[in-house]
């Protein structure tokens, strides 16, 4: 069938992300990135409520650097970057959903040769926010989380990183803050010139990964659709390995009650910001959202999407009476398989108010049929009905 540049039109119970054209995709995420950083918040804001700011961003690096040992690795790997110099480590930084490339978090770069290079944030959108909500996050998000974060966001060790410029800033137009990225190089080793190692077009060519040369003005729109679906796959990885960064520090340190509890907060805060006050699915896949199968369309459209992770089958009853089963994907595997298994807590009590919030219509009523543990029968997961 013809890629679909929205979801305007009926819901394909069959659909894949493949599907969709490279614009739509470019859409999604853009929806993505917020998401992202929205569940990053939502712990971050769970956690301090209850235990305040300092054991919150503790967590919150321990989360950080899980996801970086975890995911930036791969993603590196999947872009065949070499990580042999200092620029290779700018490229990695480039791949997260909280990158480099300017839309999140847009820099400039001062490469000096392969070896030596120096960024600088000049515009931070969670330092805004601090700024405006919460300036006692300023410093311990930025100069006790950030430095190690960062360093290990790099992925190589062996290029020193030191920040230069940290907040709080004096003023709202300073840059938000810099790094220094240096690898100490052998004597008599060759070092390439800046101009051997990055390309500074405005207009970067289609890239199939960035084993090439570094380009400070890449964006989304200059991966190759195929790149972008191999990121894809691993961001939504990524995106179980945030949450379970942070639910296993918050039980290891508080217990399963109160992690139970910050989890479940967490996702309702990210299905009301993201899917149903702002509708940010609904928007970039421009869907009208006036039966049950209009909703479950944003289903497989999320980060935890029914179209892959939590590959899901549909019994159709009428546009809005439709029995969804979930069958054995990545989730709840995934929480099977962590160190301290939880399927109870996230589906038994999170998972009806949760999906609610995805589904966006508030005239959807959402009633669980079958919950895990599974059976060892087959292969369900879950089972829910919803009517309208």
């Amino acid at each position: 069938m013809a890629e679909l540049n929205d979801y305007s039109g009926p819901f394909n119970p069959n659909l894949t992300f493949n599907d969709l054209s490279k614009d739509f995709l470019l859409k999604l995420i853009r929806v993505w990135q917020f998401a992202w950083i929205e569940l990053e918040g939502a712990w971050e804001e769970e956690v301090e409520k209850r235990y305040g700011v300092h054991v919150a961003m503790g967590c919150d690096l321990q989360m950080w650097l899980r996801c970086a040992d975890l995911c930036n690795t791969k993603y590196v790997k999947i872009a065949k970057i070499p990580m042999k110099n200092a620029v290779d480590c700018l490229k990695a930084l480039q791949l997260p959903l909280d990158n480099t490339m300017g839309a999140v978090y847009p820099t400039t770069q001062e490469i000096r040769n392969e070896n030596h290079a120096i960024v600088t944030v000049t515009r931070c959108p969670s330092l805004e926010f601090y700024e405006k909500n919460a300036p006692h996050r300023i410093v311990p998000m930025c100069q006790i989380v950030e430095p190690p974060l960062i360093d290990r966001y790099k992925v190589s060790q062996e290029v020193q990183l030191t920040a230069t410029k940290l907040p709080p800033r004096l003023a709202p137009d300073e840059i938000a803050c810099q790094w220094d990225y240096r690898m100490p190089a052998a004597k008599g080793t060759r070092v390439r010139t800046k101009e051997e190692v990055v390309d500074e077009t405005p207009n970067p060519p289609e890239i199939d990964d960035l084993s090439g040369p570094y380009y400070p003005h890449l964006t989304h729109a200059n991966f190759s659709k195929p790149f972008l679906m191999k990121m894809m796959q691993a961001w939504q990885y990524a995106w179980l390995v945030q949450n379970e960064g942070y639910y296993l520090t918050v039980r290891m340190r508080f217990g399963s009650t109160v992690a139970d509890a910050c989890e479940l907060g967490a996702w309702t805060r990210v299905a009301e910001k993201i899917n149903r006050a702002k509708r940010r699915y609904a928007k970039a896949a421009n869907i009208e959202l006036n039966t049950v199968t209009d909703s479950l369309k944003l289903l497989q459209l999320a980060m935890d999407s029914t179209m892959g992770y939590l590959p899901a089958t549909y019994d159709i009853k009428s546009p809005n009476h439709v029995i969804m089963r979930i069958g054995k994907g990545s989730t709840p595997d995934y929480l099977d398989n962590t160190p301290i298994p939880r399927t109870s807590p996230m589906y038994h009590e999170g998972g009806g108010p949760i999906m609610e919030r995805y589904l966006v219509n508030d005239e959807i009523k959402v009633t669980p049929l079958r919950l895990p543990p599974r059976n060892e029968s087959d292969d369900i997961d879950c089972e829910w009905e919803m009517r309208l």
